[in-house]
């Protein structure tokens, strides 16, 4: 717990800092390490529709690279890009799913592949997880879960589509209109695990903003299998 801390105050430094480098790929590099843990970071739809300097009149600047270098800091191979204004979510999450596929085939085992999706990115990542079917993958959505949210899936999937394969971590905000994922996953066939954890830190919808020790924390322990 002493690392995580080190390692969170270092970059809590970083967040906010205007014109900080990327130090993350957007692609799978091309020497895959069988050993290495490799995290996808789906972000929030602001950053799509704005831009990687996005700022939302309600939450501040979403803090895109901040938060990827912090998870790197961790030790994992970073994968996320700044998806294009015109994206078509069904179409990136085929694409994701794909690499996904090529790790496998690369001798990756799944349990060192984790899919890491923020609000409009957590969407992306429950899109993964029911075309990729694999339950021994791990994937973290933050700030999704509403009535609403589920169904939108009810309606874009059949019923008999709608199977959420992998093992799962919901983390939610307290504050915000999006709360508790346990009703998406309860029933399903196809888990491997799933746990939720619940802040408080009065920050609604922002909290996935900027990589704060609350949620950061808890998503390498989980990874980490603590």
């Amino acid at each position: 717990m002493k690392s995580l801390s080190l390692i969170f105050v270092f970059f809590s430094m970083l967040a906010g800092a205007e014109g900080s480098a990327q130090t993350t790929g957007s692609r799978i590099s091309q020497e895959v390490k069988q050993g290495q843990k490799y995290l996808f970071y789906l972000h929030g739809g602001i950053i799509q529709s704005r831009g990687i300097d996005a700022v939302s009149p309600y939450w501040g600047r979403y803090e895109y690279t901040a938060i990827l270098d912090t998870l790197r800091a961790f030790g994992f191979e970073v994968i996320s890009e700044a998806r294009p204004r015109d994206s078509d979510l069904a179409q990136y999450a085929r694409k994701v799913s794909a690499e996904i596929d090529s790790l496998l085939d690369s001798g990756v085992s799944a349990e060192k592949i984790i899919v890491v999706g923020a609000s409009m990115g957590a969407g992306i990542a429950l899109d993964v997880a029911i075309r990729t079917r694999n339950s021994k993958i791990k994937y973290a959505v933050l700030g999704i879960c509403r009535e609403g949210s589920w169904q939108a899936y009810l309606a874009h999937y059949s019923k008999d589509e709608i199977r959420l394969c992998g093992n799962f971590l919901s983390i939610y905000e307290s504050s915000d209109s999006y709360g508790s994922c346990e009703s998406y996953f309860k029933g399903q066939p196809c888990l491997s695990g799933f746990k939720e954890v619940r802040l408080n830190l009065n920050k609604g919808h922002g909290f996935l903003y900027k990589p704060y020790k609350e949620w950061v924390h808890p998503l390498v322990e989980w990874i980490n299998g603590g």
